[in-house]
């Protein structure tokens, strides 16, 4: 069990590295690799990753930057698929 502070939040976590959406756990992953995935996945641009040091949680992974809202949503936009390519 990990449990540790986040601001001025206690949280806890059955593995070290958790997904935040929000004010909200989305999930708790035995690796860094497993959260990447599940945010690519499943959870949105707002969330990111915290990982356990110590007695506090840390930010391992900032957000991800929402395509359709950067400098080239043109070609994000317009892009062709692999199977169009």
């Amino acid at each position: 069990m990990f449990a540790g502070l986040f601001g001025q939040h206690v949280i806890y976590a059955s593995h070290p590295f958790i997904v935040l959406e929000g004010e909200n756990v989305s999930g708790s992953f035995g690796t860094f690799d497993a959260a990447e995935d599940f945010i690519s996945n499943q959870a949105s641009y707002s969330a990111f990753i915290l990982r356990h040091d110590g007695q506090n949680w840390v930010i391992a992974r900032d957000r991800t930057i929402n395509p359709l809202f950067g400098s080239n949503r043109w070609e994000f936009v317009h892009r062709k698929s692999s199977s169009e390519r």
